[in-house]
């Protein structure tokens, strides 16, 4: 009863369009008020959630992001890429996607790096013939890495409702993530010389030297972060904000791009994602103590497993779900409703919880580019000033790419796991 006026008032409030986040406060509201529950227990559960040490990662992260997309970083490691991969047919394209796994590694963010990198490389593409559908496209596909290679916010917010170590989820969506932008970059090269754009041009081993000499600085960033986190000298939490402070030292002291006068509004913007992820992660909470009281994973378990107790086909029963959720409900909205529900069934079959996790960000990352949410696509195509579904229909093979390291993480699930393993030894 109490989860079915849940749900309900959930999708009715969705449907009036409010902010996920406060229609899960109401709905929660609205549920415990129809049970009799003592209303302050919905400020019990809050303030408990919002107790976490884990969770400061969040705005350190956001913060991390905004101060290299603004101080120059984004820029230096696109003419990295330019100088590694520009040359072959179809230089542009692969110079977004390599540029797009690079960067991904600094803002834990697709959405931010759909802006930064679109805003960049869509002129230049459409400068040199590619069309612009295709630009937007391919940016909005390539920078579904940003959710994939750690640092990560979804994996922070599956981390912080399953309990899974953050650092191991990083681990794990570094392999799949550069997985993907291998097989989209050997898609590019198809594609282009299919279209006849992108000839290719005389590599210069001048060029590399030069441009990795500007660009170390900004590729030590990344570096930074992960290793530190990997190599379990610093904490996720710890490894954002060392991230905000090479990120401000890097943007303001070596490529003086960053600006003093632009750090209200960075920071400003930064707080303001924050404070609506974090409003997310709360409700989550609400959300997630209702249907466990109402015993809904086990009912969720039970008909999934009288289905089929494959953990394999559940799996892809489950990456299904979340491709069609993608599309309509937001990354991190999808694994707040989702993960509550399925997680405990994945337990059940004895399924990693890193590896569930893995899975669940790279298949719910498939919702960034696909219409009618597709935020990173809207993006792209409001930097390119392009039609939405015909900017799709160009990044639909990108997003086949996608689907084959999913169908490669199942049937190998070494790829994800090898080297969160690594880190128990």
């Amino acid at each position: 009863m109490m989860t079915a006026v849940l749900f309900i008032s959930f999708f009715v409030l969705l449907a009036l369009n409010v902010p996920i986040s406060f229609s899960l406060f109401i709905s929660s509201l609205i549920a415990l008020w129809v049970k009799g529950i003592p209303l302050m227990v919905m400020v019990q559960r809050a303030v408990t959630a919002a107790d976490s040490f884990i969770l400061i990662a969040i705005p350190f992260f956001m913060l991390a992001g905004n101060l290299m997309s603004g101080g120059g970083i984004s820029r230096s490691l696109i003419g990295f890429a330019d100088s590694i991969v520009g040359s072959i047919r179809g230089g542009l394209a692969h110079v977004t996607v390599l540029s797009s796994m690079i960067i991904s590694g600094i803002t834990g963010s697709s959405v931010a790096d759909a802006s930064a990198i679109g805003t960049l490389m869509i002129p230049a593409m459409a400068k040199e013939g590619y069309k612009k559908e295709f630009a937007s496209g391919l940016v909005a596909a390539a920078t579904t890495v940003g959710v994939i290679i750690p640092p990560s916010i979804p994996f922070v917010i599956y981390g912080v409702i399953t309990g899974a170590s953050i650092g191991k989820l990083f681990a794990g969506g570094m392999v799949p993530g550069i997985l993907f932008s291998i097989f989209a970059m050997i898609l590019s090269y198809f594609l282009c010389k299919k279209m006849d754009v992108g000839a290719p041009k005389k590599f210069s081993i001048a060029d590399v030297l030069k441009k990795t000499r500007e660009g170390v600085p900004a590729l030590m960033a990344p570096v930074i972060i992960l290793g530190g986190i990997i190599l379990g000298v610093v904490t996720p939490t710890e490894a954002a904000a060392v991230g905000v402070i090479y990120a401000f030292i890097a943007g303001y002291f070596i490529y003086r791009e960053l600006k003093i006068k632009d750090l209200p509004m960075i920071l400003l913007d930064s707080a303001l994602t924050t404070a609506v992820v974090m409003l997310m992660v709360v409700g989550a909470f609400l959300y997630s103590w209702i249907i466990t009281v109402d015993q809904v994973p086990q009912m969720v378990a039970k008909f999934v497993m009288g289905i089929s107790n494959d953990p394999t086909i559940v799996l892809f029963m489950f990456t299904i779900l979340f491709i069609i959720a993608g599309m309509f409900i937001d990354l991190g909205a999808n694994i707040i409703l989702l993960i509550p529900v399925l997680f405990p069934v994945t337990q059940q079959l004895g399924i990693d919880p890193v590896f569930f996790g893995v899975l669940t960000v790279v298949a719910l990352a498939i919702g960034l580019v696909t219409p009618p949410v597709g935020a990173s696509l809207f993006i792209t195509c409001d930097i390119a000033k392009t039609n939405i579904m015909a900017s799709a229909k160009e990044s639909l093979p990108y997003l086949a790419c996608v689907f084959l390291t999913i169908a490669l993480m199942i049937f190998f699930p070494e790829i994800v796991m090898y080297f969160p393993n690594m880190m128990t030894k």
